[in-house]
């Protein structure tokens, strides 16, 4: 045990079997010690470490010293000609970046966001059928007032949640999809309509209920999530089913096997208007009613007033409003 250490704050530190930072250590373990101990730990390598720290490397040689007699643990030892990590050093790598983050993220609270000066990455997640509609006119926008950001556009994943939270981005996606958790707030509204070849035979005759439910039909499931939607639902209220005989997960693959084939799906009217003409495909008005799909922009709450995200998320509103998409009704 070391000198000072009383055997009662000595057992209440010990767990897993070792001592821990003693409390009385904790007031003078400043910002210095947690880069000095960050650097280190990430680089195994005392000259690197002083290069990154701004200090000579008999500095930084005090500063370990320090921090081994600190956490009571040698943290780095030497093999051959280089320093490995001890367990203890090995598990105190993740809280050391997380002291530094939080202490950047300290210092940038209010500080507003330059997008003229920003050279950093913007991440948006959605499918490629908003992105067809919506990413011409937000290229646009950032060219405009961002020209050194880096747009970088990604692909819906199943844990969302997740993926925003650890990546610093937004998503696009119906407000009937969003996962629990997630802060929002409404981007566009659109409407589903039925898409089929042009010379189908459904075109002929009358446009019903059963003729359409009778039809093959393929399935754009972005997420992979090929249960009962809105569709089913509704037929199964007129003692109906459809046969799905093609799922897809993404609207693009949609196209062309709709104008190859008898096959039959719904689409969203922004995206099948946008692509009608180029695949030789037939638009027409689903024969029920189905309710409109409210598109939200979903963030994580840990970015809330983030001036970035916010930023970011007022370029998007303004995307919509310049590629003409119909706007939520505001209460």
């Amino acid at each position: 045990m070391r000198k000072g250490v009383s055997p009662l704050s000595h057992s209440r530190n010990l767990m897993f079997g070792r001592p821990m930072l003693h409390e009385m250590n904790v007031s003078t373990f400043d910002l210095n010690h947690a880069r000095a101990l960050h650097f280190l730990l990430e680089e195994g390598h005392v000259a690197r470490a002083a290069r990154r720290l701004g200090i000579t490397p008999a500095a930084a040689s005090n500063a370990l010293r320090g921090l081994r007699r600190d956490f009571d643990d040698a943290l780095l030892v030497r093999t051959g000609r280089t320093l490995a990590r001890t367990a203890l050093g090995e598990q105190l790598r993740g809280p050391a970046r997380e002291v530094l983050a939080a202490a950047e993220r300290l210092f940038v609270v209010g500080v507003p966001f330059e997008p003229s000066a920003y050279d950093g990455e913007l991440i948006l997640a959605t499918s490629d059928r908003v992105a067809e509609v919506l990413l011409s006119a937000l290229d646009g926008l950032l060219t405009a007032r961002a020209p050194r950001a880096r747009l970088s556009v990604h692909t819906m994943t199943v844990d969302l949640a997740a993926f925003l939270r650890e990546n610093d981005g937004l998503a696009i996606m119906p407000g009937a999809a969003r996962e629990r958790g997630l802060s929002s707030e409404k981007l566009f509204l659109d409407d589903f309509v039925c898409v089929l070849r042009k010379g189908h035979p459904l075109l002929k005759g009358p446009w019903t209920i059963r003729r359409f439910a009778a039809a093959e039909h393929l399935l754009v499931a972005p997420l992979g999530r090929t249960q009962r939607g809105a569709v089913d639902a509704l037929l199964e209220t007129q003692g109906l089913t459809r046969r799905i005989a093609r799922v897809v997960n993404s609207f693009a693959l949609a196209m062309p096997l709709l104008a190859a084939s008898d096959r039959i799906t719904v689409l969203p009217r922004s995206f099948a208007q946008a692509r009608a003409r180029e695949w030789g495909i037939v638009v027409r008005p689903v024969p029920f009613e189905l309710p409109n799909i409210e598109m939200e922009l979903s963030w994580h709450p840990r970015h809330e007033r983030d001036p970035k995200h916010v930023w970011f998320r007022a370029l998007l509103q303004e995307a919509v409003r310049v590629s003409g998409l119909p706007r939520p009704a505001t209460r």
